[in-house]
């Protein structure tokens, strides 16, 4: 572009510069810095990876696997966005993990749920957390991301 600047002797010298553009990682790490809590990002809705995150807590369990996979198909259809863990791991394990991924909202299955006939769903920012029968947990689900957007 063949811009110049005088230095401190009147000489004309040309400036060395870099490109920092906005990015990607760039606009994540903001995103980061400005909503979290000490377990993690806690994304906002509009820009989440992921709406919700299914924690399908001892996914061995034959009622909590086929339940886990019909809500997360039912979830699909609708629209919604999310990540299904089936990982056989600890529950505070995959509880950790979810804070550290900190998608909006997770909703929980477990043999226990199952047994009362609920999931559980809790915001990332745990301001939210409801019992909702298993019937009506993909339309609950859906009332309350668009209650949040």
């Amino acid at each position: 572009m063949n811009m110049t600047y005088m230095d401190a002797n009147g000489e004309a010298q040309y400036p060395v510069m870099g490109c920092y553009g906005i990015g990607v990682g760039r606009l994540a790490a903001s995103i980061c810095e400005a909503h979290h809590d000490d377990h993690g990002p806690i994304w906002p809705l509009a820009v989440a990876p992921w709406q919700v995150h299914i924690c399908a807590v001892r996914a061995d369990d034959a009622g909590v696997r086929a339940y886990a996979d019909k809500l997360y198909e039912e979830l699909q259809n609708k629209g919604v966005e999310v990540i299904y863990d089936d990982r056989g791991v600890s529950a505070g394990v995959m509880f950790s993990d979810a804070d550290l991924i900190g998608i909006p909202f997770r909703v929980i299955v477990s043999p226990r749920n199952i047994k009362q006939n609920i999931v559980e769903i809790v915001s990332r920012d745990k301001s939210l957390s409801v019992n909702v029968s298993m019937s009506s947990a993909a339309e609950e689900i859906g009332k309350i991301l668009s209650a949040a957007k």
